[in-house]
């Protein structure tokens, strides 16, 4: 793809990392890592809102007063903690080493200038105090003040995200192997997402998704086959 398709904000953004991790393939895991966390944050956002609708019905005390306004203050919480989930899997992975630098860089990738804002300042704190686990609670519970549909999605949906978020970042940069190793995660905690006919539960390039399945976020007909 030539430099003319791609946005200044992800040309500046590569031309950074390309500083800091000289592999020249900034531009490249720039777009991967961009069609990546958009795919899983939009497929989030439908799980919450049309899956949730089409199992359980609309709730008349969750029907929000402005859908775009919610969906956008959905997605922004879903970005937010894509941002905290992305930078912690990046350290970890030996990627980048420097924590603050790339947990900046993801947010500013993101969410541009936005970013540094007061509320989301906030967030990122809140979620800087927190394990793992105590990241994924909070999460739920601030997806779900913003967007109370969430409040029936399957627990497992929460489960399955920080998985799908390494994932992303793995295929970003290069690393299959942890890619793969992040889905046998997900697939011990939801073994039927390897049944499926048409990717067999595979990780997938970023910005792909299966029609049959859903991978990499599931349907609801795989996230409940369980239950």
């Amino acid at each position: 793809m030539s430099s003319a398709h791609h946005s200044s904000r992800h040309l500046q953004s590569a031309a950074v990392l390309d500083q800091i991790v000289g592999s020249g393939r900034g531009i490249g895991i720039v777009e991967s890592l961009s069609a990546g966390l958009n795919t899983v944050r939009d497929l989030v956002f439908h799980r919450i809102h049309l899956d949730v609708e089409r199992y359980f019905g609309m709730d008349s005390m969750c029907i929000p007063l402005s859908l775009d306004q919610s969906e956008y203050n959905a997605k922004a919480e879903i970005d937010i903690w894509q941002i905290i989930e992305a930078a912690e899997f990046v350290v970890e992975s030996d990627f980048v080493s420097d924590a603050d630098w790339i947990r900046r860089w993801l947010g500013e990738l993101r969410l541009g200038g936005s970013y540094g804002n007061g509320p989301i300042t906030e967030r990122v704190g809140q979620y800087m105090e927190l394990d793992a686990d105590g990241r994924r609670r909070h999460f739920a519970s601030c997806l779900e003040k913003v967007y109370p549909e969430a409040r029936k999605s399957p627990l497992v949906l929460y489960q399955l995200m920080p998985f799908a978020v390494r994932i992303v970042v793995a295929v970003a940069f290069g690393a299959t192997q942890q890619a793969a190793k992040q889905r046998d995660h997900q697939a011990f905690l939801l073994p039927g997402i390897l049944d499926c006919s048409n990717c067999q539960g595979g990780v997938l390039d970023n910005g792909e998704t299966c029609v049959e399945c859903g991978n990499p976020v599931w349907n609801y007909n795989w996230l409940l086959a369980d239950d």
